[in-house]
């Protein structure tokens, strides 16, 4: 394949209510049972559905917060039940994000090699931007969702002993959450705004390919089997579903690409085998 493939982007509260988003342009709304918010995806070099062509937006039309990103999954919204930082993961359920994800959180506690490999990390100590401020009834979840306007700050949800450290330093913040009691004494819900950004610099969608840390690189296409790569924040323990933004490959003639069982398995299994990741789950994450 000379070209990469096309992506078709969909979010929304749960795998069966997705909608197409308008990727690098629109955030989308999502008002499920669990949380009402929006949701902004963001691709560097975005091709975007054979039915979309000459429509779609190849670059952001708003700068990423990081320096050197590629991509970002933004949200804005609240809880609509009050829940800890211990029970709001994001589960990656297919082989393709596993194959990436696990060389750069070091939060995340994964099984690679089960039937149906799975990895949770917290949600607080993923992000790489996260803000918290209380909701006003006049603003809530409604308000103008702008992706890169926040700052990195959740003074609100912490002790104040805690807050000083805290803000400003999101490297900080994901270190705090990587522990447990921590995440299980942060609580919010219905009166918290939540503002985060999901997003890295490592893959090139212009030729799928990635570029991970120590000058290893790859072509995503070797491994993606044509499954949907799937990014669902979950409570954990119930599996109930906040948001979900899937990403499916698409033929250049428009058609998706098919699921080939057994893609890229093989080529894992050596790469694990040989120690080239020396990435590690964390032990606070249990």
């Amino acid at each position: 394949m000379t070209t990469a493939p096309r992506i078709i982007c969909r979010a929304g509260p749960s795998l069966d209510a997705l909608s197409p988003v308008d990727v690098n342009r629109t955030p989308i709304h999502i008002d499920g049972p669990h949380f009402e918010g929006d949701v902004a995806v963001r691709l560097k070099d975005y091709r975007g559905p054979k039915s979309q062509e000459g429509n779609y937006a190849r670059q952001p039309e708003q700068a990423f917060m990081g320096e050197g990103d590629t991509w970002s999954i933004s949200f804005q919204g609240r809880w609509k039940d009050e829940v800890n930082a211990d029970e709001v993961y994001l589960p990656y359920g297919t082989s393709a994000a596993l194959r990436f994800m696990r060389y750069i959180d070091p939060s995340m506690d994964c099984d690679l090699y089960a039937e149906k490999p799975w990895a949770l990390s917290p949600l607080f100590a993923t992000l790489q931007y996260l803000s918290a401020k209380e909701a006003s009834a006049s603003e809530g979840s409604t308000s103008k969702f702008v992706p890169d306007t926040f700052p990195e700050d959740i003074s609100p949800l912490v002790p104040a002993a805690d807050a000083d450290s805290l803000r400003d330093k999101p490297s900080a913040r994901q270190s705090y959450f990587t522990k447990a009691p921590n995440r299980t004494a942060t609580k919010f819900g219905p009166s918290d705004l939540i503002r985060g950004d999901f997003s890295h610099g490592f893959l090139n969608f212009d030729t799928l390919s990635v570029s991970l840390p120590g000058g290893l690189s790859f072509s995503l296409a070797k491994y993606w089997n044509g499954e949907p790569v799937v990014f669902s924040c979950q409570k954990r323990g119930t599996g109930e579903t906040f948001f979900v933004v899937s990403f499916t490959l698409e033929n250049d003639d428009g058609g998706e690409v098919p699921v080939q069982e057994g893609k890229g398995e093989h080529d894992q299994e050596e790469k694990e085998g040989s120690g080239a990741d020396g990435a590690s789950a964390s032990d606070d994450v249990d």
